[in-house]
């Protein structure tokens, strides 16, 4: 960012997005806590109404610190050729597909944890990381995680 200044930053795309995201996530985090606690709501947070879009908030913030740390490695790492990131984008795509298609069939044959954790495994490996303990821990708390969130607190049935 030495190279670069602020003004540089905001006119990349992943930093305004960044902006954005974070402040919708912002106001829908202030929104449903002040709701939750203020509308002699009696429910627990488990069954409020206002648990869900407490959560979005949350993934919201996490995205919104994603893209700027996008935005801040766009910077530092600037590729003059656009068309040879085209090319590089399109096959990013399809292989984000076809891992894809590849997850959902093997779901339903081998259930959602060790799917999920093949399938995250696979991914971390074609973006580049290759030390095996980060792989397993990065896979596996990301499968916990999503497995608690959604299993347990939030009773969706997964595959």
């Amino acid at each position: 960012m030495d190279k670069f200044g602020k003004k540089e930053l905001l006119k990349n795309p992943n930093c305004q997005d960044s902006i954005f995201v974070g402040l919708c996530s912002l106001a829908l985090l202030v929104y449903s806590i002040y709701h939750h606690f203020y509308d002699h709501n009696t429910s627990e947070w488990k069954t409020s109404p206002y648990l869900f879009p407490t959560l979005v908030s949350a993934f919201g913030i996490l995205l919104a610190f994603s893209l700027l740390a996008d935005a801040l490695h766009d910077l530092q790492a600037f590729e003059k050729s656009a068309e040879s990131a085209g090319q590089k984008q399109v096959r990013s795509v399809l292989v984000l597909i076809g891992a894809s298609l590849i997850y959902y069939v093997l779901l339903p044959i081998t259930t959602f944890i060790p799917a999920t954790m093949v399938f995250l495994l696979a991914l971390f490996v074609y973006l580049g990381e290759r030390t095996w303990w980060k792989l397993l821990l990065l896979s596996g708390i990301t499968t916990g995680v999503i497995y608690v969130l959604f299993g347990i607190f939030l009773n969706v049935r997964l595959p």
